[in-house]
């Protein structure tokens, strides 16, 4: 624990207050607007399967990430950063990127014309939702890395030298009665678990163990791509034109994400983002993110299980 409250102390100490207080006012205004339009499912949703679809994301992650690289402007060294294009072409390929996870459908067609039984073609819908896009998403970052910089650095985040991965399981720990705390919330029981969704499909002649462990199996395998994209591409492979002050920006983007989420989990990711995104930036590897949140989603996963079994 040591190491993790220095390396806050040492970022605490680079950051400017007012800086700080405006991306604070920034987070706030974004989720007070998000809750009371309900942007993600009530309004870019609508167009699913649609192109606008596409850009309606890119436009709402646009308005999360360059904000907060342009509240740099205020010092030398952010204008400097700034006028870098090598900055601006990766975080285009970071909003066009993840607005394509975010649009891509049409495996879920491959799936209708395949496998003709109801139930079972929609848990693999369902389960496909959780691995396909972030697959596709993390290949093209892969590309991106090959191309541009592999002879710079490891695939990002992909290292374990600098990992403290123990320290992590002792942050898991204390996240249990947090967890347990916020399952009693309304907002909680009626997101989680996210096993639901293949639940009501599953018959009684099916395997139930079986379908769910392969639901379970897939949401968890998406936490690591996630990771890999907001941890080890949106802060390793800006670290040399932005250094720290990736982060902001990155967590930012990562609370965006969640708008479609409970409110309080959607405010706590940005901090989250925060945390997760010093510990690669210090450490060099995405491993103690990945850890940690396949650990809490599968404790959230957990708890609300044993709620609802008594429901």
């Amino acid at each position: 624990m040591k190491i993790i409250i220095g390396y806050l102390k040492d970022y605490w100490k680079e950051q400017n207050v007012f800086h700080l207080i405006f991306v604070a006012i920034f987070l706030a205004i974004a989720i007070d607007l998000n809750y009371l339009f309900d942007i993600e499912n009530g309004i870019i949703d609508k167009y699913y399967h649609s192109f606008k679809h596409f850009y309606l994301y890119f436009i709402l992650y646009a308005c999360s990430i360059i904000p907060m690289y342009l509240s740099y402007f205020y010092d030398e060294e952010g204008r400097k950063m700034l006028s870098k294009p090598g900055l601006w072409g990766r975080i285009l390929l970071a909003l066009g990127s993840f607005s394509l996870y975010c649009y891509i459908y049409q495996y879920k067609e491959w799936i209708d014309r395949h496998f003709f039984e109801y139930y079972t073609a929609n848990i693999i819908k369902i389960c496909a939702d959780q691995i396909v896009q972030s697959s596709i998403l993390s290949f093209i970052i892969v590309v991106f890395w090959f191309w541009r910089d592999r002879k710079f650095q490891n695939l990002y985040g992909f290292s374990l030298k600098n990992a403290h991965i123990s320290i992590y399981f002792y942050l898991l720990l204390l996240m249990v009665p947090i967890v347990f705390a916020a399952s009693f919330s309304h907002d909680f029981q009626t997101y989680y678990p996210t096993a639901r969704r293949v639940l009501i499909y599953i018959t009684e002649t099916m395997p139930k163990a079986w379908w769910i462990t392969l639901y379970e199996f897939c949401y968890a395998s998406e936490f690591f791509h996630v990771e890999f994209f907001f941890r080890g591409f949106l802060i390793l492979a800006f670290v040399k034109y932005a250094g720290s002050r990736a982060i902001i920006p990155a967590a930012m983007f990562y609370c965006f994400i969640h708008f479609g989420k409970p409110m309080g989990e959607c405010i706590s990711s940005f901090f989250g983002g925060i945390i997760l995104g010093l510990l690669c930036y210090r450490s060099n590897s995405i491993a103690a993110g990945v850890l940690i949140h396949i650990g809490i989603a599968m404790l959230m996963e957990l708890i609300a299980g044993i709620w609802l079994s008594f429901t």
